[in-house]
């Protein structure tokens, strides 16, 4: 790689190729070993596979777990006027593998912490910065479950 592809926004985590972490207590892995871009100088999107066997299609690498290991945050495309433009904020319940979807969609989420129950994420790293942030597990009915 070489020095100009690591200057910003493609330092970002949004941009990652690949990404592998192990949850907090050391049970779970998670992990996109090949993502592409989604177009031309976009961010990548690939599989998300836990080692529970669980596969989730249409992932960014930039993933987060929450601090007790019960949930797993991951950016989503869906299809946006028949183009995968868009990102949902996924939330992975490890323990029921179960797959919730915000109601909120955006270009890009990156996630940034998972601690003490509250997810906070970028919306739009590198155009319009914001933040977001959702209480977990309180705010899942407000997310739409994902079915296969």
């Amino acid at each position: 790689m070489n020095s100009v592809s690591r200057l910003w926004p493609y330092s970002l985590p949004i941009f990652r190729r690949t990404n592998r972490a192990v949850s907090p207590d050391g049970k779970v892995v998670a992990a996109i070993d090949s993502a592409h871009e989604v177009s031309m100088g976009n961010p990548t999107r690939g599989t998300l596979v836990l080692s529970t066997g669980l596969r989730l299609d249409g992932c960014n690498p930039s993933f987060v777990w929450s601090d007790d290991s019960r949930y797993l945050a991951v950016p989503r495309y869906v299809a946006y006027l028949g183009l995968f433009r868009r990102q949902r904020m996924a939330i992975v319940d490890v323990l029921t593998e179960r797959v919730f979807l915000s109601a909120e969609t955006t270009v890009c989420f990156q996630p940034e912490s998972f601690s003490e129950g509250v997810l906070i994420a970028t919306r739009e790293p590198t155009r319009r910065p914001s933040q977001v942030s959702w209480r977990i597990p309180d705010e899942l009915a407000r997310f739409e479950e994902a079915h296969s």
